[in-house]
């Protein structure tokens, strides 16, 4: 499904002229949303993004490393190298490392030799250097889909089939909790259309009736990680975390 098939479907489900105008920003909102609350292995770079770093600065915004295809990062750097690392260096994930081999934040030298890198909500993360140095990092990970700008576009990430159970679902149930009275309209009321359509969504996700769900499409190629919300929690939780 395109955009434009996307936003077909939804007139249909809504049938409410004054929310169409919102479905293109809808959409590419919770496609990022659950870009970032699952892994999907289309999103993982195989080719890396550089960043170049300087010996005055040891902290860095992650989303401004270059990608030849623009990729920008949105979550787990899973590899990097640089000259003296050209296999890969160690990661971590809590910048207060940094802070501990170098208190003030001074040390200079040839190569970079330690990175940590913290996410601050799915929009930034920073990266922490050490030592300050000027260098080339090469980094690799998960990057954010790419934004629908036209109707003839499709979701480069996520597989047809769960557009129309997974990602549907999520806008409606997002229409509903802003337009209460669209949903009152449809099913009579309003907890009702919540409940029929999270019903629906979880469906997606885990299968239902002998189709597979997003959860067992994803562990065909790896083992799933969600981020965030357990199992069955819901899309609410899920967008709780998902800020």
């Amino acid at each position: 499904m395109n955009r434009a098939d996307i936003k077909t479907e939804l007139d249909v489900i809504l049938h409410d002229p004054s929310v169409s105008s919102s479905f293109d920003s809808w959409i590419n909102d919770e496609l990022d949303r659950l870009s970032y609350q699952f892994d999907f292995p289309q999103l993982r770079l195989k080719t890396p993004a550089s960043l170049t770093t300087n010996n005055t600065t040891w902290q860095y915004n992650l989303t401004a490393a270059t990608h030849a295809s623009s990729y920008v990062f949105q979550k787990k750097l899973w590899k990097w190298t640089n000259d003296l690392f050209e296999t890969g260096g160690r990661i971590d994930t809590d910048i207060q490392i940094i802070d501990e081999i170098d208190p003030d934040h001074n040390d200079i030298g040839d190569d970079v030799q330690r990175i940590a890198y913290e996410l601050d909500g799915r929009n930034n993360a920073i990266l922490a250097t050490w030592p300050m140095a000027t260098d080339v990092l090469s980094l690799w990970f998960y990057r954010k889909p790419t934004a629908l700008t036209a109707d003839t576009q499709f979701p480069d990430f996520l597989p047809d089939e769960h557009v129309s159970d997974v990602l549907i679902p999520r806008i409606v149930l997002r229409a509903f909790r802003l337009y209460p009275e669209i949903a009152a309209e449809i099913a009579g009321d309003n907890t009702r259309a919540l409940a029929l359509w999270e019903a629906k969504y979880q469906a997606g996700l885990y299968g239902s009736n002998g189709r597979i769900g997003l959860i067992d499409t994803l562990r065909k190629s790896k083992p799933v990680r969600q981020r965030g919300p357990r199992p069955g929690m819901g899309l609410a939780g899920a967008d709780r975390f998902a800020r």
